[in-house]
């Protein structure tokens, strides 16, 4: 069954080339601004922690503080302080991740309960690096003021700080969808002028997919960054020079039996040309998933977990010396989904590529 304790070797005990082990067990790493510490969830619903990158050493940032301890994800605002993402109390796995789900906020010190902000909201949210800003969306399963349950909105909103406490301020939608379209953003680009985000396609043939997105908030144009009939491709972590993005690809897989099992980079410049970063087992044992690159661009931390494992599942946070990869010949096998269709269609008629 998904999310038992695994019976196999991890695969970080005997990691690939430039991959290695941070922690066997936590989910969704997000690193801070002085690129020291990793923030990251224990277990799913539960408290969110903080390691040391220099030492190894965890600490436990809410385990001490007040009665919520049933979190999803951490990231850091730009002031510092924790965003925290989860419901208030766990009710089963589907309720408490898609309907009750929300928003909090915790000191940078975490010497005080988090704070909610009174919003709940779909799945992730990305962060701004420049100000205390975040992007996030909201669906009629959050908020019934929406209409129907499959009516999604995006936000992007900032954290007011006032005598109570950070709360939220001004507040703008930028897209509003219906049906199949399930939008998730996922970063800012460009000093906050453009918002990349995944949108998931869901009920059509033969497979859902995910297709990554941008929205210029200046001029409300949209443009998509790489869109692969039956492939889940969702963004998962902004590059510092924001020309590039984390991809979970599953172009190298088979439905339904493989989610995505690596991650990938892809060019934020419309050509949809993107280069496997991560190795995992071939017979896709494993999987990377829900990684973060560092302020300086050197590090990429990610999350395993097992093919059969529900996504979000963590059993390990791992790294990769991005910089040691970037001087391999795999760094540039830069590839487009029609080259990937041109390759599965010729080993398919068993006919030699052109």
């Amino acid at each position: 069954m998904p999310n038992e304790k695994a019976d196999v070797p991890h695969v970080l005990d005997d990691p690939p080339p430039f991959h290695r082990k941070l922690l066997d067990y936590g989910e969704r790493p997000y690193w801070s601004a002085d690129g020291t510490r990793i923030a990251f969830i224990e277990t799913n619903y539960g408290d969110a922690c903080e390691l040391d990158v220099e030492t190894g050493k965890v600490r436990n940032l809410t385990r001490d503080l007040g009665q919520h301890h049933s979190f999803l994800r951490v990231l850091f605002l730009s002031n510092g302080d924790y965003l925290l993402i989860g419901p208030r109390t766990f009710k089963d796995r589907d309720t408490s991740r898609h309907v009750e789900s929300e928003l909090w906020v915790m000191d940078k010190n975490a010497s005080r309960p988090p704070k909610p902000l009174g919003r709940r909201m779909f799945e992730g949210a990305g962060v701004s690096t420049i100000a205390p800003r975040i992007t996030y969306a909201v669906c009629g399963r959050n908020d019934p003021s929406l209409g129907d349950p499959d009516v999604f909105e995006c936000h992007v909103t900032d954290i007011a700080y006032g005598e109570d406490g950070p709360e939220l301020g001004a507040d703008r939608a930028f897209y509003r969808t219906r049906g199949s379209l399930r939008p998730e953003p996922q970063d800012f680009r460009h000093d906050d002028s453009e918002v990349i985000f995944a949108e998931y396609v869901r009920g059509g043939p033969p497979h859902p997919r995910c297709v990554v997105k941008g929205c210029r908030l200046d001029t409300g144009e949209f443009t998509t960054y790489v869109d692969e009939a039956n492939v889940h491709n969702e963004c998962e972590g902004i590059f510092p020079d924001h020309d590039y993005i984390c991809l979970e690809s599953s172009c190298d897989t088979d439905w339904p039996m493989y989610p995505p099992r690596d991650l990938w980079k892809l060019k934020l410049d419309g050509s949809q040309q993107r280069v496997r970063m991560t190795s995992m087992p071939a017979d896709h044992t494993w999987k990377a998933t829900n990684s973060n690159v560092s302020p300086d661009g050197r590090w990429l931390a990610f999350m395993v977990g097992l093919r059969a494992d529900e996504a979000g599942f963590g059993r390990g946070l791992g790294l990769l010396d991005l910089a040691a990869w970037q001087e391999t010949p795999e760094a540039q096998k830069w590839e487009t989904p029609s080259d990937r269709a041109r390759e599965n269609a010729a080993k398919f008629v068993g006919a030699p590529l052109s």
